[in-house]
């Protein structure tokens, strides 16, 4: 518990400090203006839209895995503090996918999913997670280049294997039988290995035999939290006291979501998403807004998130029979 706790600390310390270098580093070479929240609606706006995004991807985790919680054990509200409290470990760990584990293991404990259902619930809500984003930001690269380009060869290739990701899904599940199959034997390594796999690729199977119109409504929610997600940007510059075109803090969001935080070795993508929105937005943005914009930008989209699944992990460890999550995917501070 205690190891877990201190990894949990130390993340948070790292992504800070991250933060305050990135924050010192603006300041310095586009103005020195003081961080200011100049009107107060648009930093309320994005809150709310904050928290509706939280609210859309409890959603998402509850239709998929719906089907197999007919006991009532678990509601929307419940895969809403799951996500918050794994998107915790995520924002505190520098190993990319930390919280996945982390999730599948709250599925298990709080609504009785089998390992293979909760994984296959996790992984489909990564995919679509990962296609919106990514689809919308080769769609949004290509068509606007007052950020960056992007060659037609370069955005077909990577549609290209967009699609085949899917198309690849589309194999798997109908590949898979939907029955275990001869589990292998023995208590070896490799054997638990080829178990847990085959168990995950059932449930991935089974979660998507839903049909098509449950995966689509999917879809559209994942989009729907990406237009709330994306909203953020421009009313987080609009509380410093911006007033311009949504399209490029929109396009330069997509950016670093897809392309930035990924390659950046620290908790959350701190330092690397402050300083990638502060060069991309600097020419639409006065000097003296731009150090305030980014940080109730990066306060809106990762220090929220961060205190809210501090505090559902804490209500978890403390009231749920000790559940706090280690920041290297562990089941548990323990």
């Amino acid at each position: 518990m205690r190891s877990g706790r201190r990894s949990a600390i130390l993340g948070v310390f790292v992504g800070l400090l991250s933060t305050l270098v990135a924050v010192w580093i603006i300041a310095s070479k586009f103005g020195d203006g003081f961080p200011r929240v100049v009107d107060y609606w648009p930093l309320l706006a994005g809150v709310g839209v904050a928290v509706a995004g939280w609210v859309v991807q409890g959603l998402i985790m509850y239709i998929l895995a719906r089907p197999q919680l007919a006991d009532g054990r678990a509601n929307p509200l419940d895969m809403v503090r799951i996500y918050l409290a794994a998107a915790f470990v995520g924002n505190v760990s520098p190993i990319r996918g930390a919280e996945i584990p982390y999730e599948v293991y709250l599925l298990k404990r709080r609504t009785g999913l089998p390992v293979g259902i909760g994984g296959g619930v996790v992984f489909t809500r990564g995919m679509l997670n990962s296609s919106v984003i990514g689809a919308a930001s080769l769609v949004g690269v290509f068509f606007f280049s007052g950020l960056t380009h992007l060659s037609p060869g370069e955005f077909f290739a990577a549609l290209a294997l967009l699609v085949g990701v899917w198309a690849f899904v589309g194999w798997l599940v109908r590949r898979t039988s939907g029955h275990g199959g001869e589990r292998p034997r023995g208590g070896g390594v490799l054997s638990r290995l080829l178990g847990l796999y085959r168990e995950l690729r059932e449930g991935f199977a089974q979660v998507w035999r839903q049909g098509p119109l449950v995966i689509a409504a999917c879809v559209l929610l994942m989009a729907l939290y990406w237009a709330l997600r994306l909203a953020i940007g421009p009313l987080a510059l609009m509380a410093a006291g911006w007033d311009g075109n949504w399209l490029p803090v929109i396009v330069a969001q997509m950016i670093i979501t897809s392309f930035i935080i990924p390659i950046t070795p620290t908790p959350g993508g701190s330092g690397g998403a402050e300083l990638s929105f502060a060069a991309l937005i600097s020419s639409l943005v006065q000097p003296t807004m731009l150090l305030s914009g980014v940080l109730i930008w990066r306060g809106l989209t990762y220090f929220l998130i961060l205190l809210a699944g501090a505090f559902f992990v804490g209500w978890m460890h403390f009231h749920h029979g000790g559940e706090g999550p280690g920041v290297d995917g562990a089941p548990g501070l323990r």
